[in-house]
């Protein structure tokens, strides 16, 4: 019968026949605000006020809101010590209140200022309305409210003077302020004296666990509990800075707060769709309605807003996210009578179909992806036979981010006529069916709104290129959750594409850290398929092999469905009589960015746990797929500052912070609230005391005459530190290692040599983890062996040197770069003589204190 699984308790006993009254608690149960805290409302208060010139210019509304706050405080310290009770009614507050603004309104308008802003933040709970309507409908009860507030019960009057309670007539409001005592103390009493009622026969129904259980039950009272919280909201609210105390730096709105955000996420994991979660999938699910929820509502809702005011009825939405995206949606757009659909588009196919001459420059349009493709990816991709290229056919497995690769590559094909042709007749060929396909789709003219998840705009842009060349007549809108900075150029471009929460990688701090790990947001929009690479004869879409795990399949569709049943929690109010604020305001954006930044820059160590196991798909003609957190770099997160994090490639990791969050929680914490304020991370990273780690590479002519790297050390937790660094090695012999600068103790954990080689694919690496074996090729120059791992450093130019033997490793002979990786603890020692201390005689048997437990476990000692 009930949504809201709540309250099915509280059915059953009035259902029962024995109940005699329903009485409610009215704050957090009746109605709820639009503020994450009933305090935050006092802010919205002082805005209104401030507006209204009602505020003294010395006073901000933060600052009012701590001094209504504090003014609620003084007043019931002196009602207690005047008349032995906490209780006060909202003119004792404002009387105490009022010496503190001088010069505004009358007592009794700033009264009535405060009770119509909180009638306006005020929503009824559409599933405890149906309770109370049920209860005297269909059972003849009669309904009570009780509340512990400083309202008056015609104040109340006026809070509750709203249309989806036209239909209730409350039999009476009693409240502490009115009463002169809580319903921990005697409101309970007084209710039952004032109503006849036998307390065993009445059910209450609130929030609080103290006044509203405990206070009802000790009364007699049957009551339920009806709490606001469940899983783990309380610390995403914490995390998103929501649960503090009201000022001006509190994240809400001015005029409509959180827009009923917190109220609704709470409210939805008390759906009956939220019990029927799988144990093992209940974190992705709650994610879903409480994270990614209200930003996919609000987005879906801006979107069919975005459309209708362009002149548009329709959307496509751009597989392969669009096929979550549209069912998003369906329903906000049946309501502005926008309708949606879905369209197969990607980079890959965007790309190779607008390929007209084969010129170098069609080609890197080409290649804008994240990851580089080998020469090989790059020719089965272009239809071009491997063994048709002579020149580059030796260099397949080579990535093309190596230095002048590209374009000697892109030379290679494009000086060959016959490969020129041949790559131009591919491109036609998936052209003209990519079109057949598109003619099905899409009118002739008018325009058109496209709608994916967003970043750049390199697919609208190929798309719109696309339609140009077949003559089609087209205005074309796209709509995204959020674009990045390379948007930039194609809107000067004079395309028209939009952000919600961020538009062309505005506003810049919130948006760079989103923009730096996207992937858990591309993942949980994807559906069970594999990316477009191509179409067949009959323009049908050609799929790659989807590669997902059914593990992974499972917890994204817990996701989706969280954020669906957000979706529907929220258009249940929107659509009600006293409907929610658009979503599409710049303060919901603003929120919604907030919300996902949260999330990707600090996530909690179970939120990267959980999501942090899912695989990421290349998603351009690659059957590829990279972990969202490498275990080689859980390994390297101790090791690290918020500077090292920084530096590290979205190639290489896609989410640092995710990586951090699991295995170095406070490096998470401190990255994040650094990029969050806007502070550089070197600020928060200090240099090690050990000095810069130096790196030479000797070709032949000694070190002094060949290549030099050098890297700033920086000092993590526990003193440990990690270097990396590339430099070019062509005929490298041998390696020298600079560890430290200073006399000290160093504790080498690994030491990783990458040689890249000519015509291989994945570097050779060689790792060192203990100093004293031989066969690791490794001397030790102005340092003494302590143990396999520890050096004492004897002077200022210690050195590791590797030295490369061609007889056993012949394949180091093509090495043309080297990347050096190594983690170490360092400790500054005096600059007299180390002496350690001779090794004493060995104990046999156990110690003492072992002993003693043995015996005592046995019973022989006591």
């Amino acid at each position: 019968m009930f949504t809201d699984v709540r309250l099915r308790e509280v059915w059953s006993h009035l259902e029962s026949g024995g109940a005699q009254a329903l009485t409610l608690d009215v704050f957090d149960t009746l109605l709820w605000r639009m503020v994450p805290e009933p305090t935050h409302a006092f802010v919205l208060l002082g805005h209104r006020l401030a507006d209204a010139g009602h505020l003294p210019p010395s006073v901000s509304p933060g600052e009012f809101a701590r001094l209504r706050v504090h003014a609620e405080h003084v007043a019931r310290l002196h009602a207690h010590d005047t008349r032995g009770t906490h209780e006060v009614r909202l003119d004792e507050i404002w009387q105490v209140l009022a010496p503190a603004l001088p010069g505004t309104a009358g007592v009794q308008d700033l009264i009535d200022a405060e009770v119509a802003v909180e009638r306006e933040l005020c929503r009824a709970d559409l599933a405890v309305v149906e309770l109370a309507e049920l209860a005297m409908t269909k059972l003849g009860l009669p309904v009570y409210l009780l509340s512990d507030t400083y309202f008056s019960a015609s104040q109340l009057e006026r809070l509750l003077n709203r249309p989806e309670l036209s239909g209730v007539p409350f039999t009476r409001i009693f409240t502490s302020s009115d009463a002169g005592t809580s319903k921990s103390d005697g409101l309970f009493q007084h209710m039952l004296a004032a109503s006849n009622l036998q307390p065993s026969r009445v059910v209450h129904l609130g929030d609080h666990p103290v006044a509203d259980v405990e206070g009802a039950r000790e009364h007699g009272l049957v009551a339920i509990h009806y709490p606001k919280y469940a899983g783990s909201l309380r610390q995403t609210l914490d995390l998103e800075g929501l649960r503090n105390q009201p000022g001006d730096d509190v994240p809400i709105d001015p005029v409509d707060g959180d827009f009923g955000m917190t109220a609704l996420r709470a409210r939805t994991l008390h759906r009956a769709d939220a019990l029927a979660v799988p144990a093992g999938l209940r974190r992705y699910w709650e994610t879903g309605a409480t994270v990614f929820g209200p930003v996919f509502a609000g987005f879906a809702e801006w979107a069919v807003e975005r459309a209708r005011d362009f002149g548009a009825d329709h959307i496509y939405c751009l597989m392969r996210e669009g096929d979550f995206l549209s069912r998003l949606l369906v329903d906000p757009g049946e309501d502005v009578g926008v309708s949606v659909s879905t369209m197969w588009a990607s980079r890959q196919v965007c790309a190779l179909s607008n390929v007209f001459e084969g010129s170098p420059q069609e080609l890197k349009s080409f290649l804008v992806r994240r990851h580089a493709p080998s020469v090989g990816q790059l020719l089965r991709q272009l239809g071009v036979r491997l063994e048709h290229v002579a020149g580059i056919s030796a260099l397949a497995d080579r990535r093309l981010d190596v230095p002048g690769l590209l374009d000697d590559t892109l030379e290679e094909l494009c000086s060959d006529e016959r490969i020129r042709s041949e790559i131009v007749l591919t491109a036609t060929r998936l052209r003209e069916r990519y079109v057949r396909y598109l003619d099905s789709q899409l009118p002739e003219t008018g325009r058109v709104v496209f709608l994916d998840l967003g970043w750049g705009g390199t697919i609208q842009a190929l798309l719109t290129r696309l339609l140009a060349s077949t003559g089609r007549k087209l205005d074309i809108l796209g709509l995204y959750l959020a674009t990045n900075q390379a948007a930039m150029s194609h809107r000067l471009a004079g395309m028209e594409l939009e952000g919600y929460v961020a538009s062309g990688g505005q506003p810049e701090t919130m948006a760079n850290q989103l923009m730096r790990s996207p992937e858990v947001l591309e993942q949980l929009c994807m559906p069970d398929v594999g990316s477009l690479v191509s179409f067949d004869e009959m323009s049908n879409p050609v799929l790659s092999i989807d590669r997902t795990s059914r593990t992974q399949v499972a917890q994204r569709a817990a996701v989706q469905d969280g954020i669906l049943a957000f979706q529907r929690e929220w258009l249940r109010y929107r659509r009600s009589e006293t409907p929610m604020p658009s979503l599409a305001s710049a303060g919901a954006r603003r929120a919604g960015l907030r919300m996902l930044t949260r999330f990707v820059a600090r996530p909690t160590a179970a939120e990267a746990a959980a999501f942090g196991s899912w695989a990421h798909d290349d998603n351009f003609g690659s059957d590829a797929t990279e972990g969202l957190l490498p275990p080689e770099l859980v390994r390297r997160m101790p090791y690290l500052t918020p500077a090292d994090i920084d530096r590290i490639s979205m190639r290489e990791l896609y989410w640092p912070a995710g990586v951090a969050g699991v295995a170095n929680r406070p490096l998470a914490v401190i990255s994040g609230l650094a990029a969050a304020a806007g502070v550089p991370p070197e600020e928060v990273s200090p240099e090690a005391a050990a000095g810069p780690v130096e790196v030479y590479v000797d070709t032949g002519a000694d070190f002094v005459n060949g290549v030099k790297e050098t890297a700033l050390t920086r000092s993590a937790r526990d003193g440990l530190s990690l270097v990396r660094l590339s430099v070019e090695a062509v005929g490298a012999r041998r390696i020298r290692i600079d560890p430290a600068g200073r006399r000290g103790l160093l504790r080498l954990d690994w030491l990783t040599l990458s040689f890249h080689i000519n015509n291989i694919a994945e570097p050779y690496k060689v790792t060192i983890t203990s100093l004293d074996d031989p066969a690791q090729q490794l001397a030790l120059v102005g340092l003494r062996l302590l143990q396999p791992n520890l050096v004492e450093i004897l002077g200022d130019d210690p050195q590791f040197v590797y030295t490369i033997d061609l007889a056993t490793q012949p394949h180091l002979a093509g090495v043309y770069a080297l990347e050096v990786e190594m983690a170490f603890g360092w400790m500054g020692i005096r600059g007299d003589a180390l002496i350690l201390p001779a090794a004493g005689p060995a104990r046999d048997g156990l110690p003492v204190r072992a002993a003693r437990k043995i015996r005592r476990e046995l019973g022989g000692l006591r």
